[in-house]
């Protein structure tokens, strides 16, 4: 693996550490985002008041709540399971990346150390592939979450302009990951 590629691979893992940390997680939209934020599912939409969703299937708008049936309720369940799921995804990611970049540097010294430079790549890239599959989760939950916010939007109407989260961003999270794969493959 090039010193670059591998310096490229190191900076990523370390930021994906820090979506572990409780200061939220983002997952941007089309114009807007939604934030986790507490045990309540913040969504922003430029032009809209904020929009939150309880782990119960409450939402509100604005501050107030809206009125929801029992299977509206139910359908925002799932939406804050999804939004739940990347954010669990994104932590196990971000340590697999905090532990890949640990083993890196110690594979670095003990090459070196034992004049063994041809191995550390290959011990990089496995665990490197290890990372990738575990971060290829977020894509599918990703693609879940879309599901779910269309879901909700087809029933609750208040929450139409509050589904950003598109099909574009679902195919360039997962072409990202392809990327990524072939990197590692082509190394």
């Amino acid at each position: 693996m090039k010193l670059h590629h591998l310096a490229c691979a190191l900076l990523i893992f370390a930021l994906l550490a820090a979506c572990g940390r409780d200061s939220g997680t983002t997952i941007a939209g089309g114009n807007g985002n939604i934030q986790l934020r507490d045990g309540v599912a913040v969504i922003h939409v430029t032009g809209q008041p904020e929009a939150r969703v309880s782990g119960d299937g409450d939402l509100s708008i604005a501050g107030k709540p809206v009125t929801l049936s029992s299977d509206q309720r139910d359908l925002l369940k799932q939406y804050y399971v999804g939004v739940y799921k990347i954010r669990s995804e994104g932590i196990a990611t971000g340590k697999a990346g905090a532990a890949l970049a640990s083993q890196a540097v110690g594979s670095v010294m003990s090459g070196l150390a034992h004049g063994d430079t041809d191995r550390i790549g290959k011990d990089i890239q496995a665990q490197a592939g290890k990372v990738t599959a575990q971060a290829a989760a977020i894509c599918d939950g990703l693609e879940q979450l879309r599901a779910a916010q269309d879901a909700v939007a087809a029933q609750v109407a208040a929450f139409r302009p509050y589904a950003t989260l598109d099909k574009d961003k679902v195919a360039k999270c997962k072409q990202g990951m392809d990327e990524a794969n072939r990197s590692l493959a082509g190394h």
